[in-house]
């Protein structure tokens, strides 16, 4: 069964399986889709004067969350391919590329996402700030969560990853959308 297809039931009782599926990748992708339509319940219908902003920002993090939806199930995939290859002895370089694949998109994503939900931090409905904060939260935490994963994988590889220039992004956007949620929580 695929992923998108799962009730949460059903999602829960999979994860904990000995063959779980999915896995913790695949889990750190929806957990990423769902703090980005967490931060969407920030939206409000009208801008004002920063409409045009707030249609980017909304559009972007809608389409980061439908390339979720796809790479959740790809990461799955990947995995047991090489799982599959490593057992047979199989397992070739672009097996363990193809497995960090999906992660490696989702920290893109997410750092695009952590730059896009500061608009709405900022600007979006004040009754949903706790909401944007956990969407906040989620994402860096969903990122530095990914690095152990990829770095697996891509050791096996000729491929290199630049886990510092990430990690200090990510830190940045973060605290930025932090300092924002900060600024709001103190004009009540």
């Amino acid at each position: 069964m695929k992923l998108i297809d799962m009730d949460v039931a059903t999602l829960i009782s999979q994860s904990r399986k000995p063959d779980a599926n999915p896995g913790g990748g695949a889990i750190l992708i929806l957990i990423s889709n769902l703090a980005i339509n967490l931060c969407l319940m920030m939206d409000k219908e009208d801008f004002g004067n920063l409409s045009e902003k707030a249609n980017v920002s909304r559009e972007t993090l809608l389409g980061i969350s439908n390339t979720y939806e796809k790479s959740m199930q790809e990461d799955v995939d990947n995995f047991n391919a090489l799982m599959d290859k490593i057992r047979n002895k199989e397992a070739k370089e672009i097996d363990y590329k193809n497995a960090a694949r999906p992660l490696i998109s989702m920290v893109d994503g997410n750092l695009k996402s952590l730059e896009e939900i500061s608009f709405f931090l900022e600007n979006g409905k004040k009754s949903t700030l706790t909401d944007g904060q956990i969407s906040n939260d989620l994402l860096y935490q969903a990122i530095l969560s990914a690095f152990a994963t990829i770095k697996i994988n891509l050791d096996q590889t000729d491929l290199s990853y630049n886990f510092d220039e990430k990690t200090k992004l990510a830190k940045n956007l973060y605290q930025k959308n932090l300092d924002i949620i900060e600024r709001r929580n103190k004009w009540q």
